[in-house]
């Protein structure tokens, strides 16, 4: 072909060069002269100093999903990606643009709310598009029917934020649990999936879990359900083991775990973030997520506090509460790493402990607060969650963070005091 189409080079040696002598970089844009015998739609390889043809998809807008736009996380993703691109930075993908599909199950002012964001800020130029698709219910087997109706047949990549997050509903309902926390058919579309998944995966007799060296065993549905859905990412043969199930692979649970034999293979290059309690501001769209809700827990402590409500926090329960402003970077970076792969090298999906620096229990978060507010904390009463009765919940899950913050080039994550400062600092809140 002929003419001056840009291509960008994925490798060089110094054998290649401008005509200033310079040296040609991997991830150079060059546009090739014309008369230049070279397929249409393709980048080149100069490795070993000869020019290699790799194909390359045609320059379409990608297009993104994102589950669980209505919820907490998905707003405040939305309103990122929305503003301030994918990334949120300038890199190889320099040109590209993106559509972007959020999908949601019933949220009644969230078109009104969304429109209002949409009418008073530009868009990042890098958006083509962006396409609400309502009443997606993954407990309803046609989900994805639904989302193909919608014009939605394919995707460069799945954020799947969508989950039954009570522990208290995943206890009572475990078949919607089931079927909402670990979607297999989501599988089908064959994109990597940035996933957020749950500390309470670990069993939480101990401080400070790791990814990899330490085990899993999830005390509730809950739990068990979402790290299930990590075993799909990951191509296991064995989604719950005997002793995840609490040694009932037969009972309530283990009867709605689907066979690993039906479920399509995973993109290698998803992402598996294991969530702690995700604290901030306010969400961008006007009404919230859920109507008499709080945006965050920390909201639900101010009000309590400002109202001198007596308010019980649980003392012997810990975390390593998490930034939604860490949240949205972590997810942004590895969105990033996998629309850029082209070979799929890395292999299978990676797993990391998203969470902050902090290890708290709910009640010292509550007196943090009070202390920053300059509130009265005497309403706030510290008890102790019994040890018997009630759904199952690890009393420390709190996880060293070191691995994402090295994956994600940072020092360190937020902890409480930055959340705390960030989120009630003028204007925030």
């Amino acid at each position: 072909m002929s003419g001056g189409l840009i291509y960008e080079i994925i490798n060089a040696d110094e054998e290649w060069v401008h005509g200033d002598g310079s040296k040609l970089q991997s991830g150079t844009k060059v546009i090739l002269p014309s008369g230049t015998e070279i397929i249409d739609n393709a980048k080149i390889d100069f490795k070993g100093g000869k020019p290699k043809v790799w194909e390359e998809r045609q320059q379409q807008p990608r297009k993104i999903l994102i589950t669980g736009s209505s919820g907490y996380v998905g707003q405040h993703l939305l309103a990122s990606i929305a503003f301030q691109g994918i990334g949120g930075k300038t890199d190889s993908n320099q040109g590209a643009t993106y559509e972007i599909f959020l999908a949601y199950n019933a949220l009644p002012t969230f078109e009104d709310d969304l429109a209002l964001l949409l009418e008073h800020k530009k868009l990042h130029p890098s958006i083509a598009k962006i396409q609400s698709i309502s009443n997606i219910d993954f407990s309803n087997s046609e989900y994805i029917q639904l989302l193909q109706n919608a014009g939605a047949t394919s995707f460069d990549a799945i954020i799947h934020l969508a989950a039954l997050s009570s522990p208290g509903f995943c206890e009572n309902n475990a078949s919607d649990a089931w079927k909402v926390n670990c979607p297999i058919d989501l599988l089908s579309f064959g994109a990597p999936i940035i996933y957020l998944s749950t500390d309470q995966v670990y069993e939480g007799t101990k401080s400070y879990y790791q990814e990899v060296t330490d085990e899993t065993l999830p005390v509730n549905v809950y739990g068990m359900t979402k790290l299930a859905f990590e075993r799909v990412l990951l191509g296991s043969n064995v989604l719950l083991s005997e002793k995840e199930l609490g040694g009932n692979s037969t009972g309530d649970t283990g009867q709605y775990m689907p066979d690993t034999k039906s479920i399509p293979s995973p993109n290698p290059m998803s992402t598996i973030l294991r969530s702690s309690l995700i604290l901030g501001g306010p969400t961008p769209l006007k009404n919230g997520c859920r109507k008499g809700s709080f945006p965050s827990f920390l909201q639900f402590i101010e009000s309590r506090l400002k109202s001198s409500t007596p308010t019980d926090y649980f003392i012997n329960e810990y975390r390593s509460v998490v930034h939604v402003e860490d949240v949205l970077r972590a997810i942004n970076h590895f969105l990033s790493k996998a629309i850029e792969s082209e070979d799929g090298s890395q292999g299978k999906a990676e797993i990391y402990n998203l969470g902050g620096r902090t290890r708290v229990s709910r009640y010292g978060i509550a007196l943090k607060l009070a202390n920053h507010l300059k509130l009265d904390h005497s309403t706030a009463n510290g008890v102790n969650r019994p040890a018997i009765g009630g759904v199952p919940s690890p009393p420390d899950i709190s996880m060293n963070v070191n691995k994402i913050a090295k994956e994600m080039g940072v020092t360190k994550m937020d902890g409480l005091d930055e959340i705390i400062e960030h989120t009630f600092s003028a204007g925030e809140c």
